[in-house]
């Protein structure tokens, strides 16, 4: 759930609680928003972390390939490429 819908439905929430405080279904609702965008928010920054662990991977890999290549090319007396 993006935050804009998010906050949308709890301002409005929040607003039928005050008008209607003994109303509980509305703040059952109002819990279960809540825990909803609270889940979501966990799982988003989960897969946020997987992307970031798999571009670390992959910049780990990229380095040992071009430290491999330099490596060769000072065994052969070839001059060195940087790619940076």
């Amino acid at each position: 759930m993006n935050n804009f819908d998010f906050d949308k439905s709890r301002n409005f929430l929040e607003y039928m609680i005050d008008k209607n405080p003994e109303n509980k279904d509305l703040i059952q609702a109002y819990v279960k928003l809540l825990e909803k965008k609270t889940e979501f928010d966990i799982a988003y920054f989960k897969g946020d972390a997987e992307v970031r662990k798999d571009w670390e991977k992959n910049q780990t890999e990229r380095i040992k390939a071009d430290t491999e290549v330099t490596k060769k090319s000072i065994e052969k007396g070839a001059p060195v490429l940087r790619s940076y």
